[in-house]
């Protein structure tokens, strides 16, 4: 069953091989490995699939950053929150300033729609400012105006997106209710989102049944945890990431990464082998947990997770599968120090993190592997199966053991029909899920083509018995006549 599966994979794999040495090269001379996570949760190195290139700092920008907080990618530009120096700098992909917007007081969030206009999170001013596409002021949002928030909290904008309809999600610092909502007047619209509080059963007994009134009183302190960064997509779901669990929140489940819908429903899909939650080894080896601190997302459901704990990007498919891990905390170049933003191109050819003891940004370059695999999972979302195929291996004349390539082919397949092949692959993959899903469609084909032929021979095999039987009754009739003839 294997083998037809490994016949199609392997096409393109001899004229990969002259290409081995050069990879090997590669991997050593990178700060970092590049790896996922096999179906029984073991790290597998895989080759890269974005290198370390360059770093915009002082010298490519000309000013020197201080303390930035916040990046956004768009537009054919990199905007800055500039913390430190209390402005947001606009450059061009390559980190060429292009201008600066002043008169902010530490402003920690940054974000631009696709007309230009640029979205601050004005912290120290208790705002959020709008610009036009040149830096030119405006309106501002001011504190939200509802008898859900004390006149004696204060309101501290940190990040800030706004979805195609205008709709403007706010972060701020001690609103543990969610994201504050604006529509796009800047009136408040309510609260979306909010994380929910993890108590244990144990916990939930004890606060009920025997603990006293002043221990119930501390217990009722038990809040929700705030987001720590947001990114809306082109289909108007927020992802957000939470960097402040407990151990506790952690072990019985909390997720650290969410998709809410426009109703603040969490519509993650997490259909992978574990959970996600960073390094699994952090589990097996009691690790610091991973700490997400802020994600992009593709336009075909994939999307990067910034892990601050050990400089790691994390990458999953729409399903929430591992795609790949790569980088680290160093002090190589390549490696990071504090990342605290990460931003995609357009055609997710680079990849921008922001790191905020570094004061600088670091780049890293799709490689060719890389391409083929995002590219295959994009083909296979809009249903180009013959593109996708061919896209998958290329991957596996790569990397012979990957199960996510196996699994892409395993969906090309079904796309086009081919369940039998279908079901091959995802036996590799080790997808029992979509092995059931394949064999299901099979089972069906097979019913289909020969359930007719099946029942036309049956009722042809009911014939026959019926005139044997009836030729039998017959001849025994016959033979009685004839024989009361010669009786008589």
């Amino acid at each position: 069953m294997r083998k037809k599966c490994f016949r199609r994979a392997l096409t393109g794999m001899m004229a990969a091989a002259f290409m081995l040495f050069p990879t090997i090269t590669a991997q050593a001379s990178m700060p970092y490995d590049t790896y996922s996570y096999n179906y029984w949760g073991e790290e597998v190195k895989e080759p890269h699939s974005y290198l370390y290139s360059r770093t915009i700092a002082e010298k490519e920008l000309g000013s020197r950053l201080s303390y930035p907080q916040d990046m956004f990618v768009g537009n054919g530009c990199l905007y800055i929150a500039d913390t430190g120096n209390s402005r947001v700098l606009v450059t061009d992909m390559e980190g060429d300033i292009r201008f600066e917007i002043t008169g902010l007081s530490s402003p920690q969030g940054i974000f631009a729609t696709e007309d230009g206009h640029i979205y601050v999170a004005d912290t120290g001013n208790s705002r959020v400012a709008e610009f036009d596409e040149e830096g030119r002021f405006l309106r501002e949002i001011g504190r939200p105006e509802t008898t859900l928030i004390a006149d004696s909290q204060e309101y501290s904008p940190t990040r800030v997106v706004v979805d195609n309809a205008g709709r403007i999600y706010v972060i701020a610092y001690g609103i543990n209710m969610g994201l504050v909502e604006f529509d796009s007047s800047g009136a408040f619209q309510g609260f979306m989102g909010a994380t929910e509080v993890s108590v244990s059963t144990f916990e939930y007994i004890w606060k009920n049944y025997f603990s006293s009134e002043a221990q119930q009183e501390r217990m009722e302190t038990i809040v929700p945890t705030e987001y720590s960064n947001i990114f809306v997509d082109r289909d108007n779901f927020i992802y957000a990431t939470i960097n402040n669990l407990s151990n506790e929140d952690r072990e019985s489940g909390a997720d650290a990464i969410r998709r809410l819908n426009p109703t603040g429903t969490d519509v993650l899909r997490r259909l992978g082998n574990y959970p996600i939650i960073g390094d699994l080894e952090t589990v097996t080896y009691g690790w610091d947990w991973s700490s997400f601190v802020d994600v992009a997302a593709t336009d075909y459901g994939c999307y990067f997770i910034l892990d601050q704990t050990d400089g790691k990007i994390f990458a999953y498919d729409n399903d929430g599968v591992s795609l790949f891990v790569f980088g680290h905390s160093g002090i190589k170049d390549g490696n990071f120090q504090k990342p605290v933003a990460i931003g995609l191109n357009e055609d997710e050819s680079r990849v921008y993190v922001l790191d905020n003891l570094l004061n600088s940004i670091l780049v890293f370059d799709i490689t060719e592997y890389g391409r083929n695999l995002l590219d295959a999972i994009r083909l296979n979302s809009i249903g180009d199966s013959d593109g996708a195929t061919l896209k998958w291996q290329a991957v596996l004349s790569r990397n012979s053991n990957s199960e996510l390539a196996y699994v892409g082919l395993g969906k090309a397949y079904l796309t086009e029909g081919s369940y039998r092949e279908a079901m091959e692959c995802f036996e590799l993959g080790n997808s029992k899920k979509y092995y059931t899903k394949a064999f299901s469609y099979y089972r069906k084909e097979m019913m289909e083509r020969y359930l007719t032929k099946a029942v036309g021979i049956l009722a042809v095999l009911l014939i026959v018995v019926w005139l044997v039987r009836k030729a039998l009754r017959v001849r025994k009739w016959v033979g009685e006549v004839r024989c009361y003839m010669e009786n008589h």
